[in-house]
């Protein structure tokens, strides 16, 4: 009888993974600092891809290194995973911005050769910043500004009364929350500034208002005249007339200490000075899911999304990256440091009025809309201001130390496109970046030993929106490019599903061809979709792989701003497939160790993935209707009262004609029926 092929993830232990990765997405520049070279979303953890690779190792390697590929590189833990373990790696992705981050993540210099050019680029940075952001404390000693802070102005469409449009009643905390006082900026109602304290009310003293300081001034972006009355959207106003941003706070530091106050006219004056040109186009903000709330609220360039010292002063320090002798890769590294700092978009980023620090302006992943918003200062004053070029060059130094401590000496690795000739042997580099669609990868048929990647969940992030800011500085291509493996929301769905399931069908068939005979291909995936479920499994099958195994592992940091009261996953499913070759196989499914809904929810869905290679026909509706009745993906409203019943005792199932409308007409009409499910299983076999 022929050995049956067994499954790696039956040497990774789930609790101790599990615990290493959530320790790692409470600090993840400390546990890997590279990652912080370029900006990505949704990245996944060295804990989990390492153990990943260590099984892999240990059940495939024999003693040798192995050839990892990972076709979705977004954020590049894979490979810094796979090179701290002395294999070889071959990175893919079809976003620019990755391939030329993750290119000069790859290629850093040494941590005494970059902090000599860091430094000596922030020498060369002291003029502008003296003339862009020079200041004073109120004390009189020599400051710069550190954080610039605007409020929207606009006129109200029914009495044409233009007044200030604080968000909220408490505009900022004088000193940090856990610094103690109770000192703080606050706003009335008719936008008026004025220094009171968070303990109760305080009366207004331009119009005598009193003012609580937990007042919300725009509950859902609806505004209210404080002439006349009328409500309006935010988007209403932003139609009515252009959005006017009027310096209100000023945050300066020397690097030592800080201090938050209202601006002085000679700071005023700075951040509108008529000396702030910049010439860089960086083009229209086109519509799209992501970028709908911009457009919405009256920016239509992504030069619109940045106060014009702020482009100025960027603009001037990438012409120092390239001006200077600095060697080729000192200049890439500096030249992407610089770029990083375009997420601290001024109009956009939105500032922390309890702990006086500005997000950036995709936090959440998302674009954010604020009529509050913070300009940095780019260049940084001492370890004061998020994303600034001072801050990111620190991490690029810690980077390059990481590197030298894991003892991984690379030689740069040349960015290739994917339209170039396939390799006719392996790489002959330890790491190889490639640009373009993985429908199409430069390596030989059957010599990758593992791939693990970490695919676009569905529609859950937009990745191509969200790097549009980026590239316009970077000057790459901010076209949709074709093959992209993301679903797009609130677009014809059965279109959607057909498009999402025919990249990734197309993409596995090429996995499976660079695959060796006995290779795995492993990659995580979570989702509270069932369609994003059913088309994975679809592709999967369609392109002969067999399953193996699954596992689920801790993956997300619950307790973070983006996920709070959130409904996001925080477990991943792990997925082991081999290439279909008719051989036995000893399939593996953990024990539960988390005990929560979405535990439950995704052993489902691990079993169904174990048997999805033989299942008939009708498997897709039937899936889908099984899943959408569990409790972890029921729309939100509704999981409290669908918990218990009347009397308390707890509920099986939904009630007919309960849940959303919108929920079941965008997520779930086009499995309803069988002709629905017809159309989009065609997909399997037929490739669009």
């Amino acid at each position: 009888m022929a050995p049956k092929v067994n499954s790696l993830l039956r040497h990774v232990d789930q609790a101790t993974v599990s615990a290493n990765a959530s320790a790692e997405t409470r600090s993840r520049e400390i546990h890997l600092p590279p990652v912080s070279v370029y900006r990505w979303w949704a990245r996944r953890t060295e804990a989990v891809n390492g153990a990943l690779l260590n099984a892999a190792a240990e059940e495939l390697a024999k003693g040798e290194g192995l050839l990892v590929a990972d076709p979705f590189a977004g954020g590049g833990v894979i490979p810094l995973s796979a090179l701290k373990r002395g294999h070889s790696v071959y990175a893919q992705d079809l976003n620019p911005w990755v391939a030329q981050g993750l290119s000069v993540m790859l290629g850093l210099p040494g941590r005494v050769r970059l902090k000599e050019a860091a430094d000596r680029l922030l020498e060369l940075c002291k003029p502008l910043a003296a003339k862009a952001y020079g200041t004073m404390f109120s004390d009189g000693a020599p400051a710069q500004v550190a954080h610039a802070i605007r409020v929207a102005v606009a006129c109200c469409s029914c009495c044409g009364d233009t007044h200030r449009l604080f968000p909220h009643a408490l505009v900022s905390r004088t000193k940090r929350k856990d610094r103690g006082g109770l000192e703080a900026m606050l706003a009335c109602r008719c936008g008026h500034l004025f220094l009171g304290d968070v303990a109760g009310e305080s009366a207004c003293p331009a119009c005598t208002l009193k003012v609580d300081p937990t007042d919300t001034y725009l509950p859902n972006r609806i505004t209210t005249c404080p002439s006349c009355g009328h409500r309006e959207s935010l988007e209403a106003r932003a139609h009515s007339g252009a959005w006017r941003w009027e310096l209100v706070l000023v945050e300066r530091s020397n690097g030592a200490r800080r201090e938050l106050a209202t601006p002085t006219d000679a700071e005023r004056r700075q951040a509108t000075d008529e000396a702030w040109k910049a010439w860089r186009r960086l083009g229209a903000i086109p519509e799209a899911p992501e970028t709908r709330v911009l457009r919405r609220h009256g920016f239509t360039s992504w030069a619109d999304i940045y106060p014009k010292r702020q482009r100025y002063v960027m603009e001037r320090l990438l012409k120092l990256t390239r001006s200077s002798d600095f060697p080729r890769s000192v200049q890439r590294a500096l030249n992407m440091a610089v770029l990083g700092t375009a997420e601290m978009a001024g109009l956009l980023s939105r500032w922390d009025r309890y702990y006086l620090k500005s997000y950036e302006s995709m936090a959440s992943h998302r674009f954010n809309f604020t009529t509050l918003a913070v300009e940095p200062n780019v260049i940084g004053v001492g370890t004061h201001g998020r994303g600034t070029l001072r801050r990111r060059l620190e991490l690029f130094e810690r980077a390059a130390q990481w590197f030298n401590d894991n003892t991984i000496q690379l030689r740069p690795p040349r960015l290739r496109r994917a339209d170039e000739p396939q390799f006719r042997t392996k790489p002959a580099r330890r790491a190889t970046v490639v640009a373009g669609s993985s429908e199409r990868m430069l390596l030989p048929s059957h010599s990758v030993d593992v791939v693990l990647t970490d695919p676009p969940y569905h529609d859950d992030v937009q990745y191509h929106e969200l790097s549009l800011p980026f590239r316009a500085w970077a000057n790459l291509t901010r076209v949709r490019l074709l093959g992209e493996v993301v679903a797009i929301p609130h677009s014809a769905s059965l279109l959607s599903h057909r498009r999402y399931r025919g990249a990734l069908l197309r993409i596995f068939a090429e996995l499976r061809r660079i695959l060796k005979p006995d290779g795995r291909l492993l990659f995580s995936y979570a989702n509270r979709e069932p369609a994003a479920w059913v088309n994975l499994f679809a592709a999967l099958r369609a392109s002969g792989f067999q399953p193996l195994g699954y596992t689920i592992l801790h993956s997300e940091n619950e307790s973070e701003h983006a996920k709070r009261k959130g409904r996001a996953c925080n477990l991943d499913l792990i997925l082991e497939l081999a290439p279909g070759n008719g051989k036995l196989v000893e399939q593996w499914r953990p024990s539960p160790l988390f005990y929560t809904e979405e535990e439950r929810f995704l052993i489902a869905v691990g079993e169904a993935f174990l048997k999805s290679s033989s299942m008939v026909n009708g498997w897709e509706a039937q899936l889908v209707a099984r899943l959408r009745a569990d409790v972890f993906v029921r729309p939100k409203e509704l999981t409290a009262s669908l918990r218990t019943d009347d009397g308390g005792r707890p509920r099986d199932r939904l009630k007919e004609g309960q849940g959303s409308d919108r929920y079941r007409k965008h997520h779930l009409a086009d499995w309803a029926t069988a002709d629905g499910e017809a159309q989009i299983s065609a997909q399997c076999t037929t490739p669009p």
